[in-house]
């Protein structure tokens, strides 16, 4: 059965107001290296010097990256959601015009 449409509303402000916090929260994150460090693979080799590339590093780190793409993904699914939802009570409101013989 579904919900009763104060509690959908209600639900749907509440999820809508935490997945932009959360977009507000990595919207700098999504641009910086991860905090913790990097996980390296098991050798028994010493580094045998060279530089290391932090911006490389940063660019392809595939935990940057994921939350990259999870960012653009809550990002579009709002764009989208918010044109949906105007679209749909144009509808209505133009559908009880109707029915009330507007």
């Amino acid at each position: 059965m579904p919900e009763p449409l104060p509690a959908l509303v209600r639900t749907l402000a509440e999820e809508a107001l935490l997945l932009a916090r959360t977009l507000h929260e990595a919207s700098e994150a999504q641009f910086q290296p991860a905090l913790t460090p990097k996980p390296r693979e098991d050798t028994s080799e010493r580094s045998r010097g060279g530089h290391g590339d932090p911006v490389g590093d940063t660019v392809a780190d595939p935990r940057r990256l994921a939350l990259r793409a999870q960012v653009v993904a809550g990002e579009v699914l709002l764009e989208s959601a918010v044109r949906a939802l105007i679209v749909t009570r144009r509808r209505v409101d133009r559908a009880l015009a109707s029915w009330n013989g507007e």
